[in-house]
């Protein structure tokens, strides 16, 4: 045998789970942003605003979940190739956006789990309460807010930006690499 038929070709596309944690994590994410938007501005007397910090923390523990599991499939099987045409500056701004969409997908909700731990109060997945991982500390203020909505904008910009990355390749370059996520 030689080298080339004793090693498997790359996928063309990316696993079906992959794509499928893809989607889920992306509209959970979108929703979570939405939601959290929507949630803060509210008045504190709204009684939607209880429900709505309830569901925004059980969908950021959601993100967590789907995060190890896609973690998880993307070290057990083969990966796609690079996409052929992209020259050497546009393949490294794709690596470096997948690097931070992967941080901050796991930073922004433990940044949120902190806050909400910190201030003393906990959070639960639909219900179920979840261990408290830091400690309340009385007088903390709201930086801790601020902290995990700066993330949470850092995120939507570069899900922006690989979006718009995503459009360019298709109609501008006519190197379409959404297929490999469809």
């Amino acid at each position: 045998m030689n080298a080339q038929t004793e090693t498997q070709a790359l996928p063309e596309k990316y696993s079906k789970n992959l794509r499928i944690l893809h989607w889920s994590m992306a509209a959970c994410i979108l929703g979570l942003i939405t939601v959290g938007f929507i949630m803060v501005d509210l008045d504190k007397e709204d009684s939607l605003r209880p429900t709505l910090f309830a569901l925004h923390k059980s969908f950021g523990v959601v993100v967590m979940l789907l995060l190890g599991l896609r973690l998880r499939e993307r070290l057990q099987g083969p990966l796609p190739a690079p996409q052929p045409g992209l020259d050497a500056k546009e393949q490294e701004y794709a690596t470096l956006a997948h690097k931070a969409l992967y941080a901050l997908m796991l930073i922004v909700p433990i940044a949120g789990w902190a806050h909400s731990n910190l201030h003393g109060r906990e959070v639960k997945f639909f219900g179920i309460p979840l261990p408290k991982f830091f400690p309340t500390i009385e007088g903390i203020g709201g930086w801790t807010g601020e902290v995990h909505g700066y993330l949470a904008y850092g995120l939507l910009v570069i899900v922006l930006a690989h979006v718009a990355g995503v459009i360019k390749h298709r109609y501008k370059d006519h190197n379409d690499v959404l297929p490999r996520m469809l």
